[in-house]
């Protein structure tokens, strides 16, 4: 009889985003990755099932269908075995659910992903640790600061006493050292050798880059309305879209590596040549890329770029971005949700008839953090604030993907021109409803002494108003950068 199963990893803040190690941050993503492709090999030699065969595969979930004679449930518990038997990956949570296939694939599918819920529901957040071996005079893990410390389990800290730390962290911190990390790019792209930096201090090291001397952009890519594209597909349609969804995005990051490695552009390269680079998310509608804040919106723009083409059957693919500049050591769990709050406020994006069109384009809306703060549960209402003084909506906030680079250059040309005391001295006059407004911009604008950079000026206020267009420069001014076409 044939069957569908689907797995998946659940409550990912307890696997993933729960320390702000790094190597532990990056092996729990790719353990997740990992998982599923292990199953898919390890269930595709079994001798009491045939016919093994993925359907759709994301960053944490697979779908596959098989043919067996062994009662559902077994087969179900079997694969429960597999995870659970499994040195790193029984730290994790997973549900996994069986169904007989039936005419009606999409009912199928519903009904699957409503037992995995169902079973989600009923399961600890958390796998209990065994604390069998804990050591009782570091009882808690020295990274994550929850589980209970496993005594044999140490990382090293450099110079410093090496952290005894709990069995998961260990596993995934030894998972996602730099050589997993290596293997990752090269089998995702096919280049050969690659090196990157092992942590976010050298991503971000540059005193050549003044204020942006470790300072990152955390990039998070959310694909407009696949999901909804995605539950009108037939079997074979959903095959079809998770292959060309992931050879897009190998050959976007090929294309990335590619240039970045053909040029040997120094803004790009740590010491040894090792680059820049960390990939937060991958696999599914999501994407989330760590670079230094000098290549945050170029690597945005490449991206945008490179998709520009990217369809199925006739449909556009387009992705809402969300874009935070903030320190190297910011806590990276929850600048990850700031991230995943301002792409959700770009698909929200609305145009001056309240018409809503953030999910037909690509758009992008960012923060700068220059110390972290806690935005809080409310970010548009924050970002309103920010705006109400200027008698200005949140919308003008949000940068369009397809004029990007033309946007980025007219700043930047008009940064050369115009000192940041006095783009600053406006936006508080604005604020304030100061009746010297008006003078300082006529002051800001006589700094404008060629036809380009009066040009560029106006394209910014085209794209956003006059208000709108000095909030932005203030916001932006160290991160402006220009984009070479």
């Amino acid at each position: 009889m044939v069957y569908y199963l689907r797995v998946e990893a659940v409550n990912l803040d307890n696997f993933i985003f729960d320390t702000t190690d790094l190597s532990t941050v990056r092996g729990g993503g790719l353990l997740l990755l990992k998982v599923i492709e292990d199953i898919k090999m390890e269930f595709s030699q079994r001798a009491t099932i045939s016919d093994f065969k993925p359907i759709s595969t994301g960053a944490s979930s697979g779908l596959f269908s098989f043919t067996s004679d062994e009662k559902p449930d077994e087969v179900r518990k079997t694969v429960f075995k597999f995870i659970n038997q499994h040195d790193k990956f029984k730290h994790a949570t997973f549900v996994v659910d069986v169904l007989p296939v039936s005419k009606n694939f999409n009912k199928d599918r519903e009904k699957l992903l409503t037992l995995n819920r169902w079973q989600q529901m009923q399961s600890p957040t958390l796998v209990f640790p065994d604390n069998k071996q804990q050591d009782m005079e570091h009882p808690v893990c020295g990274i994550d600061h929850i589980r209970p410390s496993t005594a044999t389990r140490k990382v090293p800290r450099g110079k410093d006493e090496p952290l005894i730390v709990s069995e998961s962290v260990y596993q995934r911190h030894e998972y996602g050292r730099d050589q997993k990390k290596q293997e990752f790019y090269e089998q995702k792209t096919g280049l050969k050798p690659l090196k990157f930096v092992i942590d976010l201090t050298e991503l971000t090291d540059d005193e050549n880059r003044g204020n942006l001397h470790h300072k990152m952009a955390i990039i998070y890519l959310d694909g407009n309305s696949f999901g909804s594209l995605q539950r009108d597909l037939d079997q074979e349609g959903l095959q079809d879209f998770d292959k060309t969804i992931k050879e897009y995005r190998c050959e976007f990051l090929h294309d990335l590596l590619f240039d970045i490695t053909q040029t040997e552009d120094s803004e790009w390269l740590y010491a040894s040549k090792k680059i820049r680079l960390e990939t937060l998310l991958w696999g599914g509608d999501e994407l989330m890329l760590v670079v230094p804040a000098w290549k945050g919106w170029w690597t945005l723009n490449f991206f945008f770029e490179a998709s520009k083409q990217w369809c199925f059957r006739d449909k556009s693919l387009t992705h809402a971005a969300g874009l935070v500049f903030c320190h190297h050591n910011a806590p990276i769990h929850r600048i990850r949700g700031l991230a995943y709050q301002l792409g959700d406020l770009a698909k929200a994006k609305k145009d001056n008839q309240g018409n809503q069109i953030g999910r037909e384009a690509n758009y992008v809306a960012y923060d700068v953090l220059e110390s972290f703060d806690n935005v809080g549960l409310d970010l548009e209402g924050i970002r309103q604030k920010r705006c109400d003084d200027l008698q200005l909506d949140s919308q003008n906030l949000i940068l369009p993907g397809k004029q990007l680079a033309e946007i980025l250059n007219a700043m930047d040309t008009v940064k050369q021109a115009i000192a940041k005391s006095r783009i600053y001295n406006i936006v508080q006059a604005l604020q304030q409803a100061s009746k010297t407004q008006e003078k300082l911009i006529h002051k800001a604008k006589a700094d404008l002494n060629t036809s380009q950079q009066k040009q560029a000026f106006e394209t910014l206020c085209q794209f956003f108003g006059k208000k709108a267009t000095f909030l932005h420069l203030v916001e932006l001014w160290d991160y402006i950068e220009a984009i070479p076409s």
